[in-house]
């Protein structure tokens, strides 16, 4: 029973080590892939410094791995030649794509800002259209208010006048009056 348990937990941890884990290519060498778990093997073919592969499983005993790379190439490679880090030309490559995919997004918002801007130029000649016949009639509005204002104390004091001529007028007409007459009037009160 013992045999059986051993040969299990064998398979769990061998199964275990079968799961894909992303390494990457020391990026200071270029390695030579072999076609078997050892530098015995025959040579396969050269990876890149950053190469990212995927480890399809590991030899304990030889210290290799088996490994793909993203063209789907199947081989053997040193286990001590990868890292579970990306490395500076992995790095480097993704900053080159992020800092190209910002570059077009730019570019696109630029042109969008263009073109909106292209679309705003004939408001902002009706704009200024608008602004220099609001001033033209705000000039014209605070003319006919002077001459409001100057109408009316023409008014005012014409009428003043024409009030003080028409009482003046009465008064001398009703000394004349007085004055032609001559004598005294008979009233019906007597």
């Amino acid at each position: 029973m013992n045999i059986k348990l051993i040969l299990v937990l064998l398979v769990a941890v061998n199964s275990l080590s079968l799961a894909a884990e992303t390494m990457y290519v020391d990026d200071k060498i270029q390695v030579w892939s072999r076609t078997g778990p050892s530098n015995q093997y025959k040579v396969r073919f050269k990876l890149l410094p950053g190469a990212k592969l995927e480890v399809i499983q590991k030899n304990e005993e030889t210290g290799f791995a088996e490994v793909k790379d993203t063209a789907g190439r199947v081989s053997w490679i040193d286990s001590k030649l990868l890292s579970n880090q990306p490395t500076s030309h992995q790095l480097l490559a993704d900053a080159k794509r992020q800092i190209e995919k910002l570059k077009r997004d730019n570019a696109d918002k630029v042109s969008t800002l263009e073109r909106r801007l292209n679309e705003l130029e004939p408001l902002e000649k009706i704009n200024q259209d608008l602004q220099s016949k609001l001033a033209k009639i705000e000039t014209e509005l605070e003319q006919s208010r002077q001459k409001g204002q100057v109408y009316e104390s023409g008014f005012k004091s014409e009428a003043f006048f024409a009030g003080a001529v028409v009482v003046l007028g009465g008064m001398l007409f009703g000394w004349l009056l007085t004055k032609l007459g001559g004598g005294k009037r008979n009233s019906g009160w007597n």
